[in-house]
């Protein structure tokens, strides 16, 4: 129980490197002390010291760069191949980019909490609050709208290039975001004038809308209620265009014949967008469930981490790997992209070594022959 007084925050970092232990922090509080109102705690991965911090932060920091890398190849391609400038790489680009951005948002800060400290200002919550939220929205909206760019392109073939252009592909993009930041600005608004007087630690990793709100002093029924019917505008938006879509498509596939060529291409198209989608569904799952069993002592902390984890690690690194492996247009790019580049290093070999340009123009003659 806080009593009434002076607000006094006095935060105690140890570490013991002479036993090569890692960072722990221990949050005393003292008579009439509580935690200055622009500062929170985020739950701690290790709760002891421990000698795998390093480790922890290293694994950390090749995933980030794995993630960030394999996403930022997917888009560099799709905007530099002239054949992929179409609606369904368009949209997933900006899937692409919703993954840096909650990469991005996410994984430093995660970072920083194993090998500095466990607290966040308010500005930096809300700011790590509002991305995440925005993301998982805006990755919601996209894979509904490809479910749709599917059902275009495998039931009405011919009219797919009149009912969905590149420009109407931005245009759904733009508007896409502009009501996706709309609705999670509301979260943010909702947090902003209230006050936390409750004991400050978020049980998450990070900084999640209804995490947050439960610290506050006030009631907090208006949050829980904008937050459920946010998050069950856009599932259930999801849940029935992909059940509606993928029912026409296969109902189209079944009726046209299994032995048509483009039926196995729009097939494998959407095999590759369904694996993606379950993997969105899983994880938000398995986030929601965590995040309502977070209070209870039944659902174990790192079974939380796991949760945060598939939404936020795992998922950001699946999806290019994906779209990468079974778009065989991307692997073609690709491919005719590298050996572009070889092939203009070998110009330029030339040029520095004239002595090797005949062998080369023999080899290349060798193969034209052939």
């Amino acid at each position: 129980m806080m009593l009434s007084g002076d607000i006094y925050f006095l935060c105690v970092i140890s570490k013991n490197t002479a036993q090569g232990t890692g960072l722990m922090e221990d949050i005393m509080f003292e008579g009439n002390q509580s935690l200055p109102p622009n500062v929170f705690l985020l739950t701690p991965i290790f709760h002891e010291q421990s000698s795998i911090r390093p480790w922890a932060f290293g694994v950390l920091f090749v995933i980030f760069l794995v993630t960030i890398t394999l996403n930022l190849i997917l888009i560099l391609i799709i905007l530099c191949e002239k054949k992929l400038h179409k609606p369904v790489y368009i949209f997933l680009a900006h899937l692409l980019i919703m993954d840096i951005v909650v990469c991005t948002t996410f994984t430093p800060r995660l970072m920083y909490s194993i090998s500095e400290s466990i607290m966040i200002t308010k500005p930096a919550c809300f700011i790590q609050l509002f991305f995440v939220s925005f993301t998982g929205t805006m990755q919601s909206y996209i894979l509904s709208i490809m479910a749709i760019d599917r059902y275009l392109a495998v039931c009405h073939p011919l009219r797919y290039n009149v009912l969905l252009t590149n420009s109407r592909a931005h245009k759904v993009i733009l508007l896409t975001v502009c009501w996706s930041s709309l609705i999670i600005g509301i979260y943010v608004v909702l947090l902003i004038g209230r006050t936390f007087c409750k004991y400050p630690e978020i049980h998450r990793v990070g900084c999640i809308h209804m995490a947050v709100a439960k610290l506050s002093c006030e009631d907090f029924t208006i949050n829980s209620l904008y937050g459920i019917a946010c998050s069950s505008l856009t599932t259930v938006t999801l849940i029935i265009v992909v059940v509606v879509t993928y029912t026409r498509i296969l109902y189209v596939c079944q009726h046209s014949g299994p032995s048509s060529k483009g039926n196995r291409k729009a097939l494998h198209t959407c095999v590759t967008h369904c694996l993606v989608l379950s993997l969105f569904f899983f994880s938000n799952v398995f986030v929601l469930i965590s995040l309502r069993m977070s209070s209870t002592n039944n659902f174990p902390q790192y079974l939380q981490h796991v949760s945060d984890s598939l939404f936020y690690l795992v998922q950001p690194l699946a999806n290019p790997i994906i779209y990468g492996v079974r778009t065989a247009e991307i692997r073609r790019s690709l491919t005719r992209f590298t050996n572009v580049r070889i092939f203009q290093n070998k110009i330029i070999s030339w040029h520095r070594y004239p002595d090797s340009q005949s062998s080369v123009l023999k080899q290349l003659n060798c193969v034209s022959d052939e």
